[in-house]
């Protein structure tokens, strides 16, 4: 390229000399032989044109190839850079074993190059500051301390295929958390252990200990609640967990039911063996129900699913709404001969809304109890739950909620619960650090519960923190929550 531009240069520089030669004979001959002179410059005039022509085309054909050259070797260097990067991933996976991968997403994990077999590993911890004020005459009116709450470690992913998942959940906490019994002992426990199966595209099968698919304050886990605990409402009208059976199905994609066959609910003392094993596992012949059936449905009317795992809404969330509606019912088992058996059914709905750093949260429920107790025929419980909050600054969240209910025959215990609560949240590291601080009031009753097996259970609960009170205005309570999750 460089020798065509050369002689490009001289064939010019010859045209240049025989512009000049002709302007010089012009002016200054008038020799006869003139016009032939002239002739001859036309012709290798003419000529300088053609091989320039013939220059310029070659000069073309020769930019070409090099475009085409610089295309071939971007490819080969591209080519080579996939291939660097796959040599370092593949370096990087000898370091921690033959075909496996490990590392951070959302929680650590460990997972074989096929893709068959993934464990994640989590963490809960939750240290709480406690302080109640309780107005009587005993003179024990102010009680409080610090507490580990829960401290739990979770096994979690799939194995063989990505359509078999499970999850295991075990550590310390209350090993009576709904206040069955008068017992405030914390030790180790299990939460949820299932192995989960994939039908289908429409279709998922659950087996093991779960949390029943009723309340959705049950249902959102222990680190995505809003205030430090859930409500005193819903530890004792939510089902909590048992074991059994769980379809789930998925018509479509704002749409979701889940049906549950289990050993029973025991939060209202509808599980006999739940009297010296208030949490399951239970043994399959213990004595728990004849039959437990539980089914609940959630439409989503706007949103993603995702979203409603939590009861927060972060600054920057899109708008959600989440429609749910529950039914449960169990038949007991009789205990001894003569003894009456304990029928149980129960309603709930709730509706949850999620913005631009706000949410809102309504939920009602209600129980109906045959023979609750050997000398009371019928029991009728309802409860209530209003909640909402919104971010003051990117980190910083308040909440306010108010729950009200219990058993509404005086036989019963007659619960008139009515408890203010407000609290904020500072989130330091999203839930995954965050620091939790509510103030609530009771204006209302809590009972005490008539003792035994065979009554009804105490609305109160020292987990959550609210001790027994039959006087109305008379009992308040300061929480302070620091969690680490992962």
């Amino acid at each position: 390229m460089i020798f065509c531009d050369f002689n490009l240069k001289q064939h010019l520089t010859a045209v240049v000399s025989l512009v000049a030669t002709v302007i010089s004979v012009n002016c200054f001959s008038q020799s006869p032989s003139f016009q032939q002179q002239l002739d001859e410059m036309r012709q290798q005039l003419n000529e300088v044109q053609s091989e320039t022509d013939e220059m310029r085309e070659t000069l073309d054909e020769l930019k070409a190839n090099d475009l085409d050259w610089l295309s071939q070797k971007r490819a080969d260097d591209v080519r080579e850079l996939v291939q660097d990067i796959l040599s370092d991933a593949d370096s990087r996976n000898s370091l921690i074993g033959d075909g496996l991968l490990g590392g951070w997403s959302d929680g650590f994990f460990l997972a074989s190059s096929d893709g068959r077999f993934k464990l994640k590993i989590g963490g809960l911890f939750q240290e709480r500051f406690v302080q109640n004020y309780l107005r009587s005459d005993t003179g024990d009116r102010w009680r409080g301390g610090v507490e580990n709450t829960r401290t739990r470690l979770s096994f979690s992913g799939h194995i063989f295929d990505r359509d078999t998942t499970f999850l295991i959940q075990a550590g310390y906490g209350y090993l009576d958390p709904n206040a069955i019994l008068p017992n405030t002992r914390i030790a180790a426990k299990l939460w949820d252990t299932w192995i989960k199966f994939k039908l289908n595209e429409k279709w998922s099968l659950k087996v093991g200990v779960f949390m029943l698919p009723f309340t959705r304050e049950s249902l959102v886990s222990d680190k995505y609640q809003l205030a430090v605990d859930r409500s005193l409402i819903d530890y004792r009208l939510g089902l909590a967990r048992s074991q059994g059976l769980e379809l789930t199905w998925h018509p479509n994609d704002s749409t979701r039911v889940f049906l549950a066959t289990s050993s029973g609910s025991p939060t209202l003392r509808g599980v006999n063996i739940s009297g010296t094993n208030p949490t399951p596992p239970w043994a399959a012949l213990s004595e728990d129900t004849d039959w437990s059936v539980t089914a609940r449905a959630e439409f989503l009317l706007n949103g993603s699913w995702s979203q409603f795992n939590q009861f927060t809404s972060p600054v920057g969330s899109e708008q959600g709404v989440l429609w749910g509606i529950a039914a449960h019912g169990q038949n007991g088992e009789r205990i001894g001969r003569g003894n009456p058996k304990q029928d149980q059914y129960g309603i709930t709905s709730d509706i949850s809304i999620h913005s631009d750093g706000m949410t809102f949260f309504a939920s009602g429920t209600f129980h109906n109890q045959k023979n609750p107790s050997s000398s009371v025929p019928n029991g009728d419980w309802i409860g209530y739950v209003v909640q909402g909050s919104t971010y003051m600054t990117d980190t910083t969240e308040y909440f306010i909620r108010y729950a009200s209910g219990g058993v509404m025959q005086d036989s019963l215990g007659n619960n008139d619960v009515h408890i203010l609560t407000n609290g904020v949240n500072w989130y330091l590291d999203g839930q995954g650090l965050k620091v939790t601080s509510d103030f609530g009031v009771s204006f209302g009753e809590i009972s005490a519960g008539q003792g035994g097996q065979d009554s009804p259970p105490s609305m109160a609960n020292q987990m959550v923190g609210w001790r027994a009170s039959t006087n109305q205005n008379a009992e308040w309570l300061f929480r302070t929550q620091l969690q680490l999750a992962f």
